[in-house]
Formats: C-alpha cells, sequence, structure tokens
C-alpha cells in the first residue's frame, strides 16, 4: 500500500496495488494454453503408441508370412527343439499350430536364424518381450496362436480399445484382437476407460 502526503493531493487517498482484471484474464488465458499443450501432448503420445503397436504387430505377421513362403511353413511348427539350428532342423509333421518347444522356436527362427526379424521385433511397448501360446477353449478359440505379454495385466485398456478400433472390429471379445476384461465395443470411447487389461493378438492360422 502507497502512502499520499496532504501537500501532495489535498484529497489523499490511499491506494492498493494488485492484479487488475486484464491481468487476472491475461494469466488465465496463458495457463489455459499451458494445460491444453499438456493434455494434447499426451494424446499425441497415446496415439503414437496404438500406431506403434499396430506397426509392429503387422510386421510380425508380415515375418511369419514370409517365411512361410520361403521354407513352406510357419517358423516353429514341426521343430522339435526350441533352438533349431536351421529351418531343415523342422522335421516333425507340420500342422499349423504351434504349441510345446515350437512356440520358443518361433522367435528362433525369425530372429537367431533367418534374421527375418530383429531381437527389438518382439518387445512390447511395454518392455517385456512378447510371447507366443496356443489356446485351448473360451473366447480365445480352441488351437489357434497368439501373441501374449508375459505376466498379465500390463497394457493399457485405452491403447487396446483404440488399437481394436484400427486394425479390426472394435470388440473386445471378438475377432483378432482379444482383450479379456476390455468391456468395449465400436461405439465406445477409448480415451474414458481407466486401468490395465491383458491383450491378445492372433497370429495364425
Amino acid at each position: 500500500m502507497k502512502p499520499c502526503t496532504m501537500p501532495e493531493n489535498r484529497f489523499c487517498k490511499t491506494q492498493a496495488t494488485g492484479f487488475t482484471l486484464i491481468e487476472l484474464a491475461v494469466v488465465l488465458v496463458v495457463i489455459g494454453l499451458i494445460l491444453g499443450m499438456v493434455f494434447k501432448g499426451r494424446e499425441l503420445i497415446d496415439q503414437g503408441r496404438v500406431k506403434s503397436l499396430a506397426a509392429q504387430y503387422s510386421k510380425i505377421i508380415g515375418a511369419s508370412n514370409t517365411y512361410y513362403d520361403r521354407y513352406g511353413a510357419f517358423p516353429g511348427d514341426g521343430c522339435p527343439d526350441a533352438t533349431p539350428a536351421s529351418p531343415a532342423a523342422c522335421t516333425e509333421p507340420k500342422n499349423g499350430y504351434l504349441s510345446g518347444k515350437e512356440l520358443g522356436a518361433f522367435w528362433h527362427l525369425l530372429i537367431d536364424v533367418t534374421g527375418i526379424l530383429e531381437s527389438s521385433d518382439r518387445e512390447s511397448l511395454y518392455g517385456q518381450p512378447r510371447t507366443v501360446f496356443m489356446s485351448s477353449s473360451g473366447m480365445l478359440g480352441k488351437n489357434l496362436n497368439w501373441l501374449d505379454l508375459p505376466g498379465g495385466t500390463q497394457a493399457d485398456k485405452r491403447v487396446c480399445c483404440a488399437l481394436d478400433k484400427m486394425i479390426d472390429d472394435g470388440n473386445a471379445n471378438t475377432g483378432s484382437v482379444i482383450v479379456l476384461g476390455g468391456n468395449y465395443n465400436p461405439q465406445t470411447d477409448c480415451w474414458s476407460l481407466r486401468g490395465q487389461t491383458n491383450i491378445h493378438l492372433k497370429l495364425a492360422p
């Protein structure tokens, strides 16, 4: 508060200092812009994760098909050992499904033997290496191979839902993208979902 003296002003009044309404409005606008940029940045990051996951899945499927075209079987099919020295070492009957040691041979053949994929192509967005397993029943079906994340529920529901809408049917429990406990459909706002879940991506056949 600034004092004033009578000689300077006969009608002396105390003058208070502080923010004017215009200054407050400017501050609020700036804060709003900053928050808007933060939320927009997070949205762009999340959308980038969806696109990255879709590209990774497409690359793995493409690699599996490339291997099939070259060697006449899916990688790992008919392999008696999880670390075959070459595709020619997979001499057991082939049925188009992977189980047992064939599951490990899938990655070994694609990454270590043929070099169709790199080891980084197996890593998920959440830091764990993807695994392959065969379903036996339920919504995943019988005798189907899926890409999975080890350790259960580690994937962001929002990202899973958005991926499902991008490359599949948008339903959590059907199609090539199965999200256990996803509870969403094509009309769901994916970015309103909360929590983590487990996502399965159909591999073969």
